[in-house]
């Protein structure tokens, strides 16, 4: 009796725990597309944009149909010399986007707003084809 009340709890339990839920990392590596390169790491990535550089601080996850959405920080840059006292701040910024085989789109957007630093395609494997401000 004790045998069949345990196996319907943990019956249950199994039941009510939902499918496992193991996400999947995206493909480490180079990502690249027009004015965009993404080099992808297991803790994160570093992105190089034109006029602009960025970081990913967490490992970038997909969920079931391949979409992800991490944190990271955008780093605005200037065509000319470094200015006395200037520093380089980070913009807290949103990567989201979605993976479909070899190809991944991407959207940058500012912490906690609907404005878009910008909208990207990358190719795994691909170089980014970037132009650096002068």
């Amino acid at each position: 009796m004790r045998s069949i009340a345990l196996f319907w709890f943990l019956a249950v339990a199994a039941c009510l725990a939902g499918p496992p839920t193991s996400k999947q990392r995206v493909s480490a590596g180079t990502w690249g597309g027009t004015g965009i390169a993404l080099e992808v790491t297991e803790a994160g990535g570093t992105l190089e944009y034109d006029c602009a550089h960025g970081t990913i601080s967490e490992p970038i996850l997909l969920d079931g149909e391949g979409r992800f959405d991490v944190k990271g920080a955008h780093y605005r840059e200037h065509g000319g010399p470094v200015r006395d006292g200037e520093t380089a701040n980070g913009q807290p910024v949103r990567y989201t986007g979605q993976v479909r085989d070899e190809e991944m789109t991407l959207t940058v957007r500012p912490e906690g707003r609907d404005e878009v630093i910008g909208n990207y395609t990358l190719v795994r494997g691909k170089p980014g084809r970037v132009r650096k401000c002068l």
